[in-house]
């Protein structure tokens, strides 16, 4: 099929009225959202409040990312989705963990779904409560100027309409999932993205020399990412084709009147964009906390082991040998070795949760039951228990790849990127590349990961119209 013809067949479907009206509400759900971003609390020094994220370098920046230009904004929804995430992400642990709820979520259906979700909400309510009274009090200790009203009520002001603001975000969600395309959360958080994410490109960019070096710079630049995007999709849309055989009887006589072969597909990236969301929430969550508790920089350049934990979670810059001196290779080799710390730890959180997902998004025993119940068989496998054990042994395989695949495209761009920087600077003889750390570009692979998992999503649901 032409580019064309798909085209005017997504074009003739939104004649249908309720993709008409779902596109509508997202469209009005998306602008709510930007709108709310840049509606301050009452009662903020903006300024001085933009100076203080400033100071703070990365941290800032990676809650930011998901929250737009709310947090930058000091906004009433600063933070963002981030509650909720955090909620679920306990939620499924205590579903592991808890006999009895985990028979809720599978024993009892829809029902079971929507009472596992009631609680993840209140979860995320109890959470917003924390983090918003923590946060402001922290903040309050470490710079007090950021407030324009220091009194009590000032204070519990700040903290009712960060608490507020979260729950409208979780509403907005839940709406964009009912009544919308898509995934609430995940469309929220990639909104949230794409209105940052011309900051960070722009900031990323040092450009100096010549024309000719700028030219090549930004040539380099937009090939890299587009090849990176191109793999995104192209594994997001892998699948792994089980062949299997659908057989068709006559109810009466029981006798078989055709055999047909198909396959079953499954995904090798079943779990979708989650495990990279909730790896990131997660890995930043002992930082967190230890900010809501009043912990802040100079504690953790004084004290050993929180140090280790800081510089884990936001290693410092890497530093580029430019020259082949004994204190630049030092410095190169320290800086490296945090940097790949940091990588390895986040990489495995990564791995750990598209296992766990995966197996949350395709239920292998309902999965099993079907295939019995409409008559397929999957070839050279017997009915029944073998069934499950072959569709569990093969989304184990799946997971591990689809994980590792995750983890290396998260965290190899900024080492390609230095390399790059480096071949680069050789080149012309300038360093062009300002890379800004890894944290950074952790953040940039994480958030082109989470614009093109979103956007397929979002096509294939709008594709699920069209064939209806």
């Amino acid at each position: 099929m032409t580019t064309d013809v798909k085209l005017q067949k997504i074009y003739e479907s939104v004649q249908y009225k309720e993709l008409i009206d779902r596109i509508r509400f997202l469209i009005i759900a998306v602008a709510t959202f930007v709108l709310l971003t840049n509606i301050a609390i009452p009662g903020i020094n903006l300024e001085v409040w933009r100076e203080f994220i400033r100071s703070q370098g990365s941290l800032f920046t990676f809650f930011g990312i998901f929250t737009g230009g709310a947090l930058y904004n000091f906004s009433v929804i600063s933070l963002g989705i981030i509650p909720y995430i955090d909620a679920a992400i306990i939620m499924q642990l205590l579903i592991a963990g808890i006999p009895q709820l985990k028979s809720l979520q599978k024993d009892f259906g829809e029902e079971g779904r929507r009472k596992i979700n009631f609680y993840t909400k209140w979860l995320a309510i109890v959470i917003a409560t924390l983090q918003s009274f923590f946060a402001t009090s922290a903040l309050k200790k470490a710079n007090p100027a950021i407030f324009a009203d220091n009194s009590t009520l000032g204070f519990l002001i700040v903290v009712i309409s960060l608490i507020a603001g979260s729950v409208f975000v979780m509403w907005l969600a839940d709406q964009i999932n009912e009544k919308g395309i898509g995934n609430g959360s995940s469309i929220l958080i990639f909104i949230s993205i794409l209105f940052r994410l011309p900051t960070y490109i722009l900031e990323s960019f040092n450009i100096g020399g010549n024309i000719i070096n700028n030219v090549i710079i930004i040539s380099v630049q937009i090939l890299f990412f587009l090849l990176f995007i191109a793999f995104v999709s192209f594994l997001s849309l892998s699948i792994r084709k089980i062949p299997i055989m659908l057989t068709q009887r006559v109810v009466a006589g029981n006798k078989i009147v055709q055999q047909k072969s198909t396959f079953l597909p499954l995904p090798i990236i079943a779990a979708g964009v989650l495990p990279i969301i909730f790896a990131v929430a997660l890995f930043y969550f002992p930082i967190t906390i230890m900010q809501a508790f009043g912990v802040n920089q100079e504690t953790f350049a004084t004290n050993p082991i929180l140090k280790f934990i800081y510089q884990t979670i936001v290693p410092p810059h890497l530093v580029i040998p430019t020259d082949f001196k004994k204190e630049i290779l030092t410095s190169f080799l320290s800086t490296l070795g945090w940097n790949i710390w940091h990588s390895l730890i986040y990489g495995a959180l990564i791995i750990a949760f598209t296992y766990f997902y995966t197996f949350i998004v395709i239920n292998v025993d309902d999965l099993t039951e079907y295939l019995n119940k409409s008559g397929a068989v999957i070839r050279g496998i017997k009915p029944g228990q073998s069934t499950k054990n072959f569709l569990e042994n093969t989304l184990y395989r799946l997971s591990f790849i689809g994980g590792v695949a995750l983890a290396l495209i998260t965290i190899l761009p900024p080492y390609l990127m230095y390399i790059i920087n480096f071949i680069i600077s050789k080149i012309t003889g300038i360093q062009e590349l300002s890379m800004g750390g890894l944290v950074g570009m952790y953040i940039s692979g994480s958030s082109m990961l989470i614009i093109v998992g979103v956007v397929l999503d979002l096509l294939k649901q709008m594709n699920a119209y069209l064939i209806a």
